[in-house]
This record gives structure tokens, C-alpha cells and sequence, in this order.
């Protein structure tokens, strides 16, 4: 009998885990003094951590959903690597943000003007660099969902459902971007990452409960 439960629950729990972090995100401040700007970059760092940490766990879930699906499934092998290289996308995304941001602000504590100048060089490098690599994730998670979605749809009733939650999540996302509706701060990203989130953990518990219910099939068969 094929084990599920644990990329079940690493689906689950790594998507919460990004979740969070988007939940936490600082969306700015109105108080200038070191103590916040110090204060509001350990959150940052904090929370963005705690979404590079949640993505190997992620994948990992995804792992085994693809093995489900069947890896001799060319729609599977095609959405686990787009979606391998999207998250090495977000993963840098996270660090510019989330690392290299708040390192940017604590240079600016006590700067002279000349450094004050050239650190708003930096930070709109910085930004750029940010939502380019946050676009590709949202382009390529979407296209893997997609897939992925294709894949899953013949595992079940419960997973044809999701299925169709799967195209509809995907081709939001990529209509949003295009369209330029959908903007890639705290809110719109984080409205596409939430669609995401709820296509993940209704997928590990699907595996969870077919794990369940082999499980239980196999007890009464002894």
C-alpha cells in the first residue's frame, strides 16, 4: 500500500505556513524612528523565513501528489518541474523582500543624504527584481495547477472537483496578471497565493483520506 499521508499533511501544513506569511506581511509603517524601522524589518525577515521554510515542504507534498497522479503521466512530470522552477522564482523573490529589503532599511538609519540617494537606488532595484521573479511564480504555478489538474481530474469524484478549482485558479491567476488587474503586492499576490492555498490542502486531504481508506479497506479484508 503506497503512503500518502505524510505528503498529505506536508501539503497542507507547508501551504498554511505560506499562508501565514502572507497574513503577516508588514504593509508599511507611518513611523519613521530606528526602534520601528528596526522592529518592522525583524518581522519581515521573521515572516519571510517562515515562507522559505514552508516551500520544501510544499514541494515535498507535491511530490507525493504527483506519484498519485502517476509520474507516467506526461501532463505530472511537465507541472512538478514548472512548478520546481517557480518556486526557486518566489524563493528569490522572498529573499529580496524579505532579506535583502530590511537589510536595505537599517543602512538607512542614520545615513547622510549622499548614501540616503543611492540606497533609493538600491531599493527600487531591489523592488523590480521582486515582482519580476513574483510574476514568474504566479505564471508558472498557475500553468502547473493547470496541469497538475488534468492529472488529478480521473482519481475520483472529490478530485474531479478539485480539478475544476484547479482551471479555474490557474486561469484567474494568469488572466489577472495579464490583464494588469492584479497587481503583485500584499493584497494581489496574496489573493492568488489564498486561491493556490485552497487547491493545496483540499488535495492533501484528499490523500489523506484515501490513505484512510485503503487503510480501513485493508483491515476489514484481514
Amino acid at each position: 500500500m503506497e503512503i500518502r499521508s505524510p505528503y498529505g499533511l506536508a501539503l497542507v501544513f507547508g501551504t498554511i505556513g505560506y499562508v501565514a506569511t502572507m497574513a503577516l506581511h508588514p504593509v508599511g509603517i507611518t513611523n519613521v524612528s530606528a526602534e520601528a524601522l528596526t522592529r518592522e524589518s525583524q518581522i519581515t525577515v521573521a515572516v519571510h523565513a517562515l515562507g522559505l521554510l514552508s516551500l520544501p515542504v510544499v514541494v515535498f507534498g507535491l511530490f507525493g501528489l504527483s506519484s498519485r497522479a502517476g509520474w507516467h503521466r506526461p501532463s505530472t512530470q511537465f507541472a512538478f518541474i514548472t512548478y520546481c522552477l517557480s518556486v526557486v522564482a518566489v524563493m528569490l523573490a522572498a529573499a529580496a523582500d524579505g532579506l535583502i529589503g530590511p537589510a536595505l532599511v537599517q543602512k538607512t538609519i542614520g545615513a547622510n543624504e549622499a548614501l540616503v540617494q543611492s540606497l533609493r537606488t538600491a531599493f527600487e532595484f531591489n523592488y523590480q527584481v521582486n515582482q519580476a521573479f513574483a510574476k514568474v511564480f504566479v505564471v508558472g504555478a498557475a500553468i502547473a495547477i493547470i496541469s497538475w489538474s488534468y492529472a488529478v481530474a480521473s482519481l475520483g469524484s472529490f478530485e474531479r472537483r478539485v480539478a475544476w478549482f484547479g482551471w479555474f485558479v490557474g486561469a484567474a491567476s494568469l488572466a489577472g496578471l495579464f490583464s494588469g488587474h492584479v497587481r503583485m503586492d500584499v493584497h494581489g499576490f496574496g489573493a492568488i497565493v489564498l486561491l493556490q492555498a485552497v487547491w493545496n490542502i483540499a488535495l492533501g486531504v484528499s490523500m489523506m483520506r484515501s490513505q484512510s481508506s485503503e487503510t480501513l479497506a485493508v483491515e476489514v479484508q484481514a
